[in-house]
């Protein structure tokens, strides 16, 4: 059965390999994990043979002016060579370049950079240079690559940048592409942080969007105090959001994601939740198999007898 995280590879190794989502469609079912695995294999099996050009080309762009250098590049190399060039910078070169190059241009070229190599490059930009480039890719919705950058930008810079982005479906989205297994403490230095309306503005987008799936992605990994947050958050925003929650979590099996929430939110909370006539046998019985699935039968226990003992 196709998973949450599996979509989510399927969609970046589309990207790595220029083609559409739902030509990847077959892969759907399989391990996440071996997913994630071919792309990287692939991207640096790809980029090793050339390696020792790009380090080579680095050091002549520091023998010109900046300018030129900018304008060598940015008219004969292109946006794909440039990405590749630019890990080999160090990162005093890469900000006293910065300043000359294009917005769109970096824009371009940002999702051929390897974020893991360039980390010691992003982490000594300011700010003011990271963020016009992000809201051109959140303007191109680009998600893919920002979402790749969330392992190369320290917490300081992360919690200056969020605030930036404006809709909350776009912060759900960088959230669903991001690199689950390299970036899941991300999740809670961001969340924890993020005022309630910005978390009912991602929970809005969820529902008017139908990405449900999208929000419980990365929501299995933030912690019991951040995901009580968002479990009180998201039991205010009324039946109608609920309803829509619980349908979208059955269609797409991510009740393993979901036990972990119903079980954070408070007693009155989970009461709401189970009123709500959307129940039925089939996803009472989904439910129980996810839990038994997923190690997840302590925190059905738990919510069974607590909402037996409130209801007597």
């Amino acid at each position: 059965m196709t998973s949450l995280a599996g979509r989510a590879e399927v969609v970046k190794l589309a990207r790595e390999l220029h083609t559409a989502p739902d030509e990847l469609g077959f892969l759907l079912e399989s391990d996440p994990v071996a997913i994630r695995r071919v792309r990287q294999s692939m991207h640096h099996a790809l980029d090793s043979p050339y390696r020792p050009m790009f380090e080579r080309l680095a050091k002549v762009s520091a023998l010109i002016p900046n300018t030129l250098a900018i304008a060598i590049a940015t008219r004969f190399f292109g946006p794909m060579l440039c990405g590749m060039i630019a890990t080999s910078l160090s990162p005093e070169r890469a900000v006293a370049l910065i300043g000359h190059v294009p917005t769109t241009f970096l824009a371009d070229t940002a999702p051929y950079v390897d974020p893991t190599a360039a980390a010691p490059i992003v982490q000594a930009f300011d700010t003011d240079v990271l963020v016009p480039v992000m809201q051109e890719m959140v303007r191109r919705k680009d998600y893919v690559t920002l979402a790749r950058f969330l392992v190369a930008a320290t917490n300081e810079q992360l919690l200056e940048v969020v605030p930036h982005i404006h809709s909350g479906e776009d912060l759900l989205q960088v959230g669903f592409n991001a690199e689950l297994d390299t970036v899941a403490d991300r999740f809670d230095v961001v969340l924890a942080e993020l005022p309630e309306h910005r978390i009912r503005e991602i929970l809005q987008a969820a529902h008017d969007q139908d990405r449900f799936a999208e929000a419980f992605t990365f929501l299995q990994f933030v912690s019991d105090k951040t995901l009580t947050r968002v479990s009180e958050v998201t039991a205010g925003l009324g039946p109608e959001l609920l309803t829509h929650m619980v349908e979208s979590v059955h269609r797409e099996n991510a009740w393993a994601e979901m036990i972990p929430v119903a079980a954070l939110m408070s007693p009155e909370s989970r009461q709401l939740l189970f009123e709500l006539p959307v129940w039925d046998d089939e996803k009472l019985a989904a439910v129980a198999r996810a839990a038994e699935h997923s190690a997840r039968q302590g925190d059905l226990l738990k919510i069974i007898e607590e909402t037996a003992a409130r209801l007597d």
